[in-house]
């Protein structure tokens, strides 16, 4: 028989035990949870920021160029970011920004806990799987500096931690700060700077209302808001932005009706774009990569501040001087040209698409004849091969510094397949822009400048062949002065003087003390220029003619800063004297004599350049190359024209010469230099030393004169000149029986 009163009592110590379990669990559960949860937390924490890194954000910088006159020329980037600071950024943008995305910005310590309850509610009501809308100016700031961009739950705990720390590490306004230069802003701009430059061509600090409203527009979407690319769009989100800032209180009624009746006013500048100065922000790029290393320098991402030599002003008057002389060129080689069978079926044969089809098993035959067909295709290839190729550079002769460059055609991958620097890349045949070297030689040896050189052919043997230079003009004379033979480019003059008085190895000492770096070959034709040099040597060592026989390394940057505006390094010009003072006034006389009465006569009578200035032009066998090198005592420049196959040349010297080719596009910038009064180009005279001997000289008897007359001129001798001089007259008196006997002589 049950004895229920014994079960009774069972089953109510059974229930005792169950109910003092259950408190026992629930203890474990939160005590786990709360380990679980504190675990957690940690592994958060440890994984968040730290002190310093908060305290130090390092975002990637844009390295900036400028010009020696202020003026941005390019940047260097991974992403297109400059810094600055909140005073430099117009209060309009801060101000659309408080009103679009933070009103309660300035009162919250990170994290605004009522408007989060509000966004929490109204995502419950629309059922968004996302919720969004909650986060503050400074938890963006933390998700964009420190975070990924990715929607969990742990980085959003992440963010709330960080954004409470940034605001114990910053004040409102340096998170503001932060926030505007690191923000996406479409169209490759990083940061409000940036983005100001890319859509307005403008500083932040010089943004108006509707531009400052337009930009912050755009963080929302930074595609489907990018006012280059959707107007509509930018004016809509704009005039939104703008009525917000309005209900804030930021601007008036009347001042947001304004603004959001403007137009939309952009100056747009894409990311690709190559800047004012393409082929010089390109050389300085190489030439910063040995910097970065010494100093550990990344110019891509560290912010860094190139001050460089460039002119923005002279730089404008350059490419406009080639743009306009290039396009007259290049109507008249095209209306002129013809291609030779024979050359056209060897480019065809060196392209890629022709060995691809050997390689395919086309004969050669086949290939050339397959190529041929494709008009479209051959007519491209041909149009290339025959770009007229510029390249030009100026610099001050006193420090070296370089104020314009120019490195061949547009800077445009659309109209050119590659952007090669013709400045300092390319190496090319001087022609008669090198005799200058070899009549300094030649002046500083003693010999006079009126020292009188038969005008004829030489014949000279070089090992089984015989070489004979020939006159331009193809045409031959009698004794001729060495001024005279310079200021006309006479080849033959030239020629004689190197056999009778220089040795190659003198002419290429000289020209290397002058400036001149590249290889020179030591044979007798290097008097006409056969060995290859660039325009930047040949402006560098005409540069030593305009300062008075010192030479000066050309300098393309004046100083670099970090991006704490700390100096990294500063440039000093390398100089040396390479020629005598009196020897050098000599030279600069008879290249004078270029410019008053020889090849370059142009300059005076078609342009109407009354300056003091010397030059010299020069134009290599079969019009390959043209070039003209002038200078002034303050600027020299060189000039290169030609192509970039040496197979194809000028047609006719009515264009293809030195003084057609070459020479308007150094007039056509010194036209504008001189009337640009900024620049302060005054007309000066070039020094002379007083060593310099100065004598009136006829011209026909070349003998000293008393009267002047239009056959009377000055002539500059140096002192082992004038005794040479001074000699010859001795040794063949001015009698009736001996004049015959002088001008044979060379006097």
């Amino acid at each position: 028989m049950v004895n229920r009163k014994s079960m009774k009592k069972n089953n109510g110590r059974k229930k005792k035990r169950r109910q003092s379990f259950f408190p026992m669990v629930l203890i474990t559960v939160v005590l786990i949870a709360s380990i679980a949860g504190f675990i957690y937390t940690f592994s958060l924490i440890r994984t968040l920021p730290s002190l310093e890194e908060l305290e130090n954000p390092n975002p990637e910088l844009a390295s900036l160029v400028y010009s020696s006159d202020g003026k941005l020329l390019h940047k260097y980037f991974l992403k297109n970011r400059t810094y600055v600071p909140l005073t430099s950024i117009s209060e309009y943008v801060p101000e659309a920004l408080i009103s679009t995305e933070d009103l309660a910005f300035y009162d919250h310590w990170g994290f605004d806990v009522r408007r989060f309850v509000l966004v929490i509610g109204e995502n419950l009501v629309k059922g968004r799987e996302r919720w969004h809308g909650a986060s503050t100016i400074t938890q963006q700031l933390a998700k964009n500096l420190y975070l990924t961009q990715e929607r969990t739950i742990n980085r959003k705990i992440k963010e709330f931690f960080t954004s409470i720390e940034l605001e114990r590490a910053y004040t409102k306004d340096e998170i503001l700060a932060l926030y505007l230069n690191t923000v996406y802003f479409g169209s490759g701009a990083y940061g409000v700077e940036a983005a100001a430059w890319t859509y307005f061509n403008k500083p932040a600090n010089a943004l108006t209302l509707p531009e400052s409203a337009t930009l912050v527009g755009i963080l929302k979407s930074p595609r489907a808001y990018d006012p280059s690319r959707n107007p509509e769009n930018a004016v809509n989100r704009r005039n939104l932005i703008l009525s917000l800032m309005g209900k804030a209180g930021f601007i008036t009624e009347k001042e947001m009706e304004q603004a959001q009746g403007s137009k939309l006013a952009l100056d747009y500048t894409p990311v690709t774009n190559h800047g004012k100065a393409p082929y010089f922000t390109e050389y300085i790029r190489q030439t910063l990569k040995p910097i970065s290393r010494q100093h550990d320098i990344n110019v891509y991402s560290d912010g860094m501040t190139i001050y460089t030599t460039l002119d923005s002003r002279m730089q404008s008057y350059a490419q406009d001087a080639v743009r306009k002389h290039i396009a007259w060129l290049q109507e008249r080689f095209d209306k002129s040209w013809t291609w030779p069978e024979n050359l056209k079926n060897q480019v065809v044969r060196e392209t890629p698409r022709y060995r691809e089809l050997l390689n395919n098993g086309r004969s050669a035959e086949q290939a050339l004849r397959e190529l041929k067909a494709d008009g479209k295709w051959l007519n491209k290839l041909l149009h290339d091969k025959t770009r007229v190729q510029v390249a030009f550079v100026a610099l001050d002769p006193s420090n070296g510094k370089i104020k314009a460059w120019v490195g061949g055609r547009e800077f445009s991958p659309d109209e050119y397949q590659y952007q090669f620097d013709h400045v300092w890349q390319a190496k090319r045949q001087p022609g008669s822009t090198f005799k200058p070297f070899v009549y300094t030689t030649a002046v500083d040896k003693g010999i006079p400048a009126n020292h009188r050189i038969l005008n004829q052919p030489l014949a000279i043997k070089s090992g089984d062949t015989v070489w004979i230079a020939k006159n331009a003009d193809l045409k031959s004379g009698g004794l001729t002065t060495l001024r005279h033979a310079l200021s006309k480019s006479v080849n033959q003059v030239t020629v004689r003087l190197m056999h009778e008085f220089l040795s190659p190895s003198e002419v290429i000492s000289y020209a290397k003390k002058m400036g001149i770096r590249s290889k020179l070959e030591p044979n007798m034709s290097i008097s006409l220029g056969t060995s290859e040099v660039t325009p930047l040597e040949l402006a560098s060592a005409f540069g030593t003619f305009a300062n008075n026989g010192v030479w000066v390394e050309p300098v393309s940057i004046n100083r670099i800063e970090d991006k704490f505006r700390h100096t990294v390094t500063e440039y000093k010009p390398i100089t040396r004297t390479a020629i005598d003072s009196t020897t050098n006034y000599v030279m600069v006389s008879m290249l004078q004599d270029v410019i008053k009465r020889g090849t370059g006569v142009a300059i005076p009578y078609r342009y109407g350049l009354n300056i003091e200035a010397a030059g010299k032009t020069g134009t290599t066998q079969n019009l390959k190359d043209a070039w003209f090198v002038g200078f002034t005592p303050q600027i020299v420049a060189a000039v290169w024209a030609g192509f970039d196959d040496e197979r194809i040349y000028f047609t006719s010297m009515s264009y293809g010469q030195g003084a057609r080719a070459a020479l308007p596009i150094w007039a056509g910038f010194m036209e504008k230099c001189f009337a640009d009064s900024t620049l302060g180009m005054e007309n000066r005279y070039f020094h002379m030393p007083e060593t310099v001997i100065a004598v009136p000289v006829s011209r026909s008897s070349n003998l000293p004169a008393e009267l002047f007359t239009d056959d009377v001129y000055v002539e500059y001798f140096t002192s082992q000149g004038f005794e040479k001089y001074q000699s010859r007259l001795l040794e063949f008196p001015r009698e009736e029986d001996g004049e015959e006997l002088f001008e044979e002589s060379g006097y």
